[in-house]
């Protein structure tokens, strides 16, 4: 069974980033520990309130692109383009911290990157994340 890789799940983990005036976002530095620190807390509450089949969907995301190695080339999924961040330094570490707060354990290896199915609906509605 394939597993669908829906990117825009990960979206509304950045709420709190979204909310921020222009004058905090030019405070805040993604690269330094506190500032990253902080990013990861809010995103594992946010998290938090995700039903089970978004859950899975946000996890698995980032399990591909940490197994499969494309966190480049999916950067822009993984961190909405809407957001005015200061470029994150090391990227594959971002991944991995943001993985490893949400899912609380590191990737699996044996995830197999080869039964994926991309998907990026997001519906009339928009995503409902409490599923």
């Amino acid at each position: 069974m394939k597993t669908v890789i829906n990117f825009n799940y990960l979206s509304s983990l950045y709420t709190c980033l979204l909310i921020m005036t222009d004058d905090e976002l030019d405070d805040f530095y993604i690269n330094s520990d506190d500032g990253r620190a902080w990013l990861l807390q809010q995103m594992k509450t946010r998290f938090g309130q995700y039903g089970a089949e978004s859950r899975s969907r946000v996890v698995d995301a980032l399990e591909y692109v940490l197994v499969s190695g494309s966190w480049l080339a999916h950067w822009r999924g993984i961190v909405p383009h809407a957001i005015p961040l200061d470029d994150v330094t090391d990227k594959e570490k971002y991944v991995r911290d943001l993985f490893q707060v949400l899912a609380g354990r590191v990737p699996d290896p044996a995830f197999d990157v080869r039964e994926i199915e991309f998907d990026d609906t997001v519906g009339r509605n928009g995503i409902d994340v409490r599923k």
